[in-house]
């Protein structure tokens, strides 16, 4: 199925019947906080009801339901990550709908888009709460749950959420970062810190780490199941070591070269190539796979642009490993 620009979708008005159907009431609210499951008021009027085209199922029969998570509050270099959800739907009108990596459609798959969750700041932990309960919905509804950020400080809150029905959780992260810093300037919960969050949660062996080139000290670089540089040799060694335990995985766009992806946070150089990332992401299928998130696009504008491109085509990765998994 083409999704190029020849339906002029980004330069009319879409039909009412050509529109993503409207969000469903979310099934509960965070403690104090607002509804989960609700679109995000956008300033701009062209970008309302914006969804994944191929996202045409409603909640209830979803088997991803993706959730946009625009957390930007901790970027320590160059902030936009709160646009990147509405970046990559939008770049997805020039995404094929089959993969040729899974050699798999997403036509062929149930997805709902969810919108934006609305994030507040009543309290430093307002945000964490509101994506655990909608992490929680999502599970409550029977889907998995793609997350597309934002900074990678939503991931800690997402797997502390899983973890409370699957206490073998792993995780797998894609990343050009360890994250592996107790705190920084100051933060203990922040984009630097989201891995040494979730190891809060989930036993160092449990936690593999693949691309990594950038880290906070030498010993990092020792760490159990930590794999240097490469993305696509240690697929076999992360397989056999999760087995038929589950799995979440976390995508930080930045571990791409910035040659390929410059649009992120904190661009590191000497990541990988995108093809070498869209196979070592195939090569995860078969795994128990709870759930994934994309994180840290940071958009340098509005419009639709090749990195905006390269992050709505791994956001079709990512909901096709969560439906061809076991």
């Amino acid at each position: 199925m083409a999704r190029t620009g020849d339906h002029g979708r980004l330069n009319a008005e879409p039909s009412r019947d050509a529109r993503a159907p409207e969000p469903e009431p979310a099934l509960g609210q965070a403690d104090g906080v607002a509804t989960c499951l609700t679109l995000r008021p956008c300033p701009l009027s062209w970008l309302d009801r914006m969804a994944f085209y191929y996202a045409t199922a409603s909640a209830t029969d979803a088997r991803v339901i993706i959730v946009g998570m625009p957390l930007d509050r901790t970027s320590s270099f160059i902030p936009g990550a709160r646009f990147g959800p509405d970046v990559t739907r939008m770049a997805a009108d020039n995404i094929e709908s089959f993969s040729p990596y899974q050699k798999h459609d997403i036509s062929g798959i149930k997805v709902h888009d969810a919108g934006n969750l609305a994030f507040a700041f009543p309290t430093a932990t307002a945000p964490l709460e509101l994506i655990a309960a909608a992490t929680g919905e999502s599970v409550a509804r029977g889907a998995k749950q793609l997350a597309i950020g934002g900074e990678h400080t939503i991931t800690p809150a997402i797997v502390a959420e899983l973890a409370k029905s699957l206490p073998d959780l792993c995780v797998i992260q894609y990343d050009a970062h360890s994250d592996l810093r107790q705190d920084f300037m100051g933060e203990r919960v922040c984009h630097a810190t989201a891995m040494a969050r979730v190891l809060d949660t989930i036993p160092r062996d449990r936690l593999f780490q693949l691309g990594i080139r950038s880290f906070s000290q030498a010993s990092e670089m020792s760490e159990p199941n930590l794999f240097p540089f490469e993305v696509l040799a240690p697929v076999e060694r992360v397989r056999a070591a999760i087995g038929t335990r589950p799995v979440y995985v976390t995508l930080d766009i930045d571990v791409l070269d910035p040659g390929v992806m410059p649009d992120v946070q904190t661009p590191q150089p000497g990541g990988c190539s995108y093809r070498d990332l869209a196979l070592s992401l195939a090569g995860l299928a078969g795994l128990a796979i709870v759930g994934c998130d994309l994180v840290e696009v940071c958009p340098r504008t509005m419009q639709p642009s090749a990195g905006a491109a390269t992050a709505a085509e791994l956001a079709r990765e990512l909901c096709l490993l969560l439906t061809h998994t076991v």
